[in-house]
């Protein structure tokens, strides 16, 4: 893996942007509070958490099961 260095801020947004970040992504979370950016934060945690025990609770069945 080769090492991109920029040397002005317009090479390093072009760098990004080639490298697959997504800059609008990045725009539109940075507009946000911080308390909002927190609160999505938790909402995805939260979502997480609840796969993760669906997850469980299924291979718990499944082990009863067989």
């Amino acid at each position: 893996m080769s090492m991109l260095v920029a040397s002005t801020p317009d090479q390093a947004l072009d760098a990004a942007a080639k490298a697959g970040f997504d800059l609008d992504m990045l725009d539109t979370n940075l507009a946000l509070t911080v308390e909002e950016r927190w609160r999505q934060h938790d909402e995805a945690l939260n979502i997480l958490l609840k796969f993760q025990r669906a997850r469980i609770e299924r291979d718990a069945r499944l082990s009863r099961a067989s």
